[in-house]
């Protein structure tokens, strides 16, 4: 039964609406204006064939191949790495070390690290602390090797000055804590 009023109530509501627009005076028709001629449609182009990106496009916003600082140097068989007091822009901290324990030969430490399939340029860096064992850090720009996951290669780089300044013999991986 509730619905029935509520009908009646939308019914007599519409008609009122109805009854108030029929009170509105009548505007005069505007008139019709003449249609313009329907041009011809221009022919569709066909699409270009889409080009393949070049590996250097693809690589990289960050390309630092042309940047002499990053210039990939090898010594043997192992890549170079940089040693800094932070990490360059563009570089991300690696949480850990993926494969083998780092070593120490002479005043070099060598890491085995992924990304060193066929890099376009050093996208390591090496930062190290203060303290015995040597406190240190990796900073990695993964976007410097195009192979990407495809290998992994050894890194030199040259802690020589900072383990003397420490006294340090020894080495141990520390990420830095957040800010």
């Amino acid at each position: 039964m509730q619905r029935s009023h509520l009908f009646a109530t939308l019914l007599s509501l519409s008609a009122l609406v109805a009854c108030d627009k029929a009170a509105e005076p009548v505007k005069a028709a505007e008139p019709v204006k003449a249609a313009e001629p329907v041009k011809a449609a221009e022919p569709v182009k066909a699409a270009e064939p889409v080009k393949a990106a070049e590996p250097a496009a693809a690589v990289s916003q960050n390309d630092r191949s042309k940047d002499p600082v990053f210039a990939l140097k090898t010594e043997g068989h192992n890549y170079v790495g940089l040693v800094v007091d932070r990490c360059p822009e563009g570089f991300r901290i690696a949480s850990s070390l993926h494969e083998a324990e780092p070593k120490i030969e002479g005043d070099k430490l060598l890491l085995k690290l992924h990304y060193g399939g066929c890099p376009l340029w050093t996208g390591f860096a090496v930062v190290p602390g203060q303290g015995s064992p040597l406190p240190f850090y990796v900073c990695e720009d993964i976007e410097h090797d195009r192979c990407e996951l495809a290998g992994s290669k050894t890194w030199e780089f040259a802690i020589g000055e900072a383990l003397k300044k420490s006294g340090a013999t020894a080495v141990t991986y520390a990420t830095p804590p957040a800010r």
